[in-house]
């Protein structure tokens, strides 16, 4: 399935109706189970659903590294994941790396790299996109219908190709509740950089736990909710 398609729509436009040809985002139904016992359902968009899976698994603790995993099975047809993990999976909690520092020239380079790079974003306002990013540029990106997928994409992937999170950050086009920032507390990435606005239990979970949290990130500016010390 393509991640997007065109539909046929009427659209009122100047007093009138048209037919036209719309782009528009795919969704499915994803089942990830985990170990047989566990099942997830993840409505999302119907490609990375490697990263997608492994990011998951990282973000919310079910694996510490990528060889927690047993075996991993995709049906990209059918959506549905099968995992196993290894029955003794040492907990090893992720430390934030309180020194690291970002300048605030690259972070606001960077963001508007991803401004102008979201294009399928721009051509459905369909989904949202999180990016990897350091003070060398811009990494990586994955685009998902869910801002959380997309988050777990990214994760995903970096473990995979064994990107070391420890001096990295996050832009995301989504705004940042708690339980997005509880991914970033997680993955022990230290910095999440978004262009909406975080939730007070967002900004809390940000201070009490070292991360860096920025907000309204756009053109020449940005909130600073949490780690101001660490932008220079």
């Amino acid at each position: 399935m393509n991640v997007t398609d065109k539909l046929e729509i009427v659209r009122f436009i100047n007093g009138k109706y048209e037919n036209v040809l719309d782009l528009m985002v795919n969704e499915v139904s994803f089942k990830l189970f985990i170990n047989d016992d566990i099942c997830k359902e993840f409505l999302c968009s119907p490609s990375d659903l490697y990263e997608l899976v492994v990011g998951h698994l990282y973000c919310q603790s079910y694996i510490y590294k990528l060889s927690d995993i047993k075996s991993i099975s995709i049906d990209s047809e059918g959506f549905v994941a099968k995992v196993s993990l290894f029955d003794t999976i040492n907990e090893e909690k992720k430390i934030i790396d309180n020194s690291v520092r970002f300048k605030s020239s690259m972070i606001l380079e960077n963001q508007e790299r991803f401004f102008e790079e979201s294009t399928l974003q721009k051509a459905t306002a369909g989904v949202h996109r999180c990016a990897l990013c350091s003070d060398e540029g811009t990494l990586f990106a994955f685009e998902d219908i869910s801002r959380h997928n997309a988050f777990d994409k990214v994760i995903g992937y970096a473990l995979k190709e064994g990107v070391d999170l420890s001096d990295k950050y996050i832009i995301t086009s989504g705004r940042i509740p708690l339980d997005m920032m509880r991914k970033a507390t997680n993955s022990g990435i230290p910095m999440v950089v978004s262009r909406s606005t975080p939730t007070i239990a967002a900004v809390k979970e940000a201070r009490e736990n070292g991360l860096i949290l920025l907000g309204f990130s756009k053109g020449d500016r940005f909130n600073i909710y949490s780690g101001y010390q660490s932008i220079i």
